[in-house]
């Protein structure tokens, strides 16, 4: 039976590992190119911009110039970084039994002396495997592609689903999805896109709703120094959260404010201080007559395999209890 489910899926398994292969190869030449770029304009003389001299300035604003066009692509490669695995785990689910269902090839293997339970097992087998197989390897090309292009700090969200290896579990919960929606809803094609619909929310909602709420954010304070000349004032912060962090909030709380600051308290700190700048000169003033303080509420890059773990579990969760229903669900399905 496994010989089988390999040979109906088997065209869907090459095609995706010569997609994987070519989305590699691609993603390695660009991460290189882009890395050279990147530690040329960080070193001197330009050193990212704050080290230029005003003899070097020409030089490193055209180096800066030829930096943001070798990431033009940034923004397409992540994308499909991130819906390379569960688009794989769709296609198999779909494959793997609404596809049998509705073109009824399914009658055959039924009725033979394997039990429909086999039969549904041998499919979870052959796709999860294939998925690992496939997605492994390019998840370790993503996480070395994001360091090297400086694409974005691999634990805000636009870097998040491409840096570890959550995607995996993002294309098993696919498939999984998949037959269970194949068993209901027994159309290949209307299967696929419940199953887009019902990903896509999940995924969206999880990202915004949930994975802020993974681990407990650190809170920083954001120093400021106001220097008055005249009629003229600058204020200059210092500080903050690390560069390479995922900052969820910042603003003012009370000096006696103690925790996580909520968002709550965040903005009717900033409307407070709106309301007293909208009568005096901004600077630090407000800031002290309200006994405010500026702060940063972040995640560290330190919680990233914390949250991979998390979400990916969740995802793994997730994808067991629909296995559940699929085998209690396929023993009442018709032929």
């Amino acid at each position: 039976m496994m010989w089988v489910v390999w040979r109906q899926q088997r065209s869907i398994v090459v095609a995706f590992f010569a997609a994987a292969v070519v989305f590699a190869i691609w993603l390695i030449i660009t991460g290189q190119h882009e890395q050279s770029l990147w530690n040329q304009y960080l070193g001197a003389p330009c050193k990212g911009g704050f080290g230029a001299t005003s003899s070097d300035s020409h030089f490193c604003e055209g180096l800066q110039n030829v930096v943001n066009a070798g990431s033009h692509n940034d923004y397409a490669d992540t994308i499909i970084g991130a819906i390379f695995a569960p688009l794989l785990g769709l296609i198999l689910g779909v494959n793997a039994v609404a596809r049998e269902i509705e073109q009824k090839t399914n009658r055959l293997a039924w009725t033979q002396s394997g039990s429909r339970s086999k039969w549904l097992a041998s499919k979870y087998l052959t796709s999860v495997a294939t998925i690992v197989v496939i997605s492994a390897p390019l998840c370790l090309v993503l996480s070395w592609w994001v360091r090297a292009s400086h694409d974005a700090p691999r634990i805000v969200p636009k870097a998040f689903p491409v840096s570890g290896f959550v995607e995996i579990g993002y294309g098993v919960f696919c498939f999984v999805l998949a037959v269970a929606v194949g068993l209901l809803v027994r159309r290949a094609g209307w299967s696929l896109a419940v199953c887009i619909i019902l990903f896509g929310g999940l995924f969206l909602s999880f990202a915004d709703q949930v994975r802020p709420h993974l681990v407990t954010p650190s809170v920083m304070t954001v120093q400021a120094n106001e220097i008055e000349a005249g009629s003229t004032s600058g204020f200059y912060p210092s500080g903050g959260a690390p560069s390479n962090s995922w900052v969820l909030y910042q603003g003012f709380e009370p000096v006696t404010a103690k925790g996580v600051p909520s968002q709550v308290l965040i903005d009717k700190s900033e409307r407070a201080m709106a309301i007293c700048e909208e009568k005096r000169v901004q600077g630090s003033y407000c800031a002290h007559h309200l006994h405010l303080r500026s702060v940063a509420v972040y995640i560290p890059d330190s919680r990233f395999w914390t949250m991979q773990l998390l979400e990916g579990g969740f995802y793994f969760v997730l994808a067991a209890l629909l296995a559940g229903f699929s085998f209690l669900g396929i023993r009442r399905t018709k032929a």
